[in-house]
């Protein structure tokens, strides 16, 4: 496939400049083509054909597994984000006077489901932020006698990075376990959770992953799998989850964590949208999205207008924030016009994906200046 057909694939570019993949993405043509006709199937056949959609779960759970730089074994489906990260938030053994390192600010989801463990006597450290920077000296003071440190990958305001390699480090080094919510990160910049050696990472599928809505990944790593107890256990959390009942008997990967039936038509849709960013390839995906920020960062620039997000290599991501005078009005107006963008934080937060090119940076623009020179 070539630009136009990657193009074509969103219906929202008809008559929209979407800059909000760091919110909730479309969905590309053929997920919806996937989704649709396992309904369609369900609606003529009932179940008749539920063999054909385990295969579609089997081949999603595969390109997942790719997409994180690991085998399908240590891959499950969940609900979202925060399904996740609180399986690692009941799964740990903890004790009265335990501790978890977060960073912070961030999303709640990285605090919330620990906050949770005061109840057991456990006690959140927050490792501090700055503009979505991680204090990487405070990281390696704090880190000491936690159990476990949870952090973005990417900060949801302003996109800054984080030194993942070097953060698992310190963690590693302190004898904490090390988890990742990954939802503004996976399906835009490449990410191998192998080589990097993280213990966990939870990611929901709907934005940069282009997936549906209500659905999530969950990577648990080998070494870190015997922490993790199962906290949900269901019929097919069973390693012979077709003998029904009859022994209890967990699978020994990550599928211990999918307790029953599943959302099959959100994944058949969801496998879809990973085939298109395996089609363009990660590398060609995040060098695509860095053209489009680059351009878009060089015109606000030229404007007067400053850009709060890193712009170093490794320091940046799809995410682009910047100020004005008018961040409200301005929205409104960008909105009104047909540019979807999001306000955060006092800023106007840009986050395009591979399919946004130079006429959606000029179509930006035009409407943004119409705007300053009212």
């Amino acid at each position: 496939m070539n630009e136009e057909s990657w193009r074509g694939e969103f219906a929202v570019t008809a008559d929209t400049v979407f800059f909000n993949h760091a919110a909730v993405s479309p969905l590309p043509r053929r997920a919806c083509l996937a989704g649709h006709e396992v309904f369609a199937e369900r609606w003529r056949r009932a179940s008749k054909d539920y063999m054909r959609w385990i295969a579609l779960v089997a081949e999603a759970r595969e390109r997942a597994a790719r997409l994180l730089g690991t085998t399908p074994e240590h891959v499950a489906f969940t609900g979202n984000t925060s399904c996740g990260l609180s399986l690692v938030a009941a799964g740990l053994d903890w004790k009265p006077g335990d501790k978890v390192a977060v960073t912070w600010p961030d999303f709640p989801s990285v605090r919330f489901p620990f906050d949770n463990l005061a109840r057991l006597g456990v006690t959140v450290v927050e490792i501090p932020r700055h503009e979505g920077v991680v204090d990487m000296a405070a990281a390696a003071r704090l880190l000491p006698g936690c159990r476990l440190a949870v952090a973005s990958t990417v900060d949801w305001m302003t996109g800054a990075a984080l030194p993942a390699a070097e953060f698992i480090r310190l963690c590693h080094e302190a004898g904490a376990l090390c988890c990742f919510d990954a939802i503004q990160s996976l399906g835009a910049l490449p990410f191998d959770a192998t080589a990097l050696g993280v213990d966990f990472v939870a990611a929901g599928c709907h934005k940069w992953q282009l997936g549906p809505m209500g659905l999530g990944i969950f990577y648990v790593s080998p070494a870190a799998a015997p922490a993790l107890a199962t906290v949900l256990a269901g019929w097919r959390s069973m390693r012979d989850e077709e003998r029904l009942g009859e022994e209890f008997c967990l699978k020994e990967g990550a599928g211990r964590f999918e307790p029953g039936t599943q959302d099959i038509t959100a994944i058949a849709a969801y496998g879809e949208s990973l085939s298109l960013l395996e089609e363009v390839g990660m590398a060609g995906v995040a060098q695509r999205i860095f053209a489009v920020t680059r351009g878009l960062a060089e015109g606000l620039a030229e404007r007067g207008l400053t850009v709060v997000s890193p712009r170093g290599a490794g320091e940046c991501s799809g995410i682009l924030s910047f100020a004005h005078p008018d961040p409200s009005g301005l929205f409104a107006h960008l909105d009104a016009a047909g540019v979807a963008a999001s306000p955060r934080g006092g800023r106007i937060r840009l986050s395009p994906h591979f399919y946004n090119d130079a006429s959606d940076v000029a179509r930006f623009f035009t409407i943004l200046d119409t705007f300053d020179r009212r």
